[in-house]
């Protein structure tokens, strides 16, 4: 259903961000079915005004730590032109795989280590250095971020259960201004999935098949859907506020 245009961006540039979820990774490497494909007809059906661009940054086998930060500062240093609208961030599958702690892999998601500009702040080997969080890469540029949390696997462990248990409660807890969150492993369940259903949706027990990447898209799109015309309508409703106060200076 097509949303009150008033209520509609005009443009929308939106980068989906992450691993071999966000690839569209499935057998074994053979196919790739973005689920960013999907998100753009979702969003295109939703609003049909609007010119939709969506670009994807998916990296097979990228853990947050090593691999996150350098691309996602060269994605939007990429996109200074035109900025992104939303990123959309997925990560810590890869590092919850290879038994990193969930608060090593949240600080690793939030937290790397550059050099910092500001030569005069040069006083120690110390402070060569800086944190900033890589959601924050994004909210710097003025992009919304939409962060989603981990989804299931087919490996029954214990440990590994608990810790993405732990990790998702974490990002989901995260605050930030234009900073919103997704359950996508509410969304996309492995266990509690019938089985017939799962046989069509998971490719290896660890990604999806073409109908899975489908299925998060349209999760994703439609969180998206009902996220977008109400901070619409707050930016609307704050640019009136603007006009009136300078109609009455």
């Amino acid at each position: 259903m097509a949303t009150e245009p008033s209520l509609t961006p005009p443009k929308l540039k939106i980068l989906c961000f992450g691993d071999s979820l966000t690839a569209g990774y499935s057998m074994y490497g053979m196919k790739f079915y973005p689920y960013a494909d999907q998100l753009q007809r979702v969003l295109q059906e939703a609003f049909p005004a609007t010119a939709i661009e969506i670009l994807v940054d998916g990296m097979s086998g990228a853990q947050v730590r090593e691999q996150y930060s350098g691309r996602l500062n060269r994605a939007c240093r990429a996109a200074t032109d035109e900025p992104y609208d939303w990123v959309v961030i997925l990560g810590g599958t890869n590092d919850l795989g290879l038994g990193k702690q969930p608060e090593e892999i949240y600080n690793a998601l939030r937290v790397y280590w550059s050099l910092t500009p500001d030569p005069s702040i040069l006083l120690s080997v110390s402070s060569l250095f800086c944190p900033q969080e890589v959601w924050s890469i994004a909210l710097e540029t003025g992009a919304n971020v939409l962060a989603l949390t981990v989804i299931e696997a087919a490996a029954r462990n214990a440990s590994l259960i608990r810790r993405r248990d732990t990790l998702n409660a974490i990002i989901s807890g995260h605050k930030a201004d234009r900073l919103f969150h997704m359950d996508l492993c509410h969304a996309i369940p492995y266990f509690t999935m019938e089985e017939r259903k799962r046989d069509l949706i998971w490719d290896d027990g660890l990604h999806l098949k073409e109908a899975g990447y489908e299925m998060m898209g349209d999760a994703i799109g439609a969180h998206l859907v009902e996220l977008l015309p109400t901070l619409e309508n707050t930016k609307n409703t704050q640019a009136a506020q603007v006009g009136n106060e300078e109609i009455g200076t």
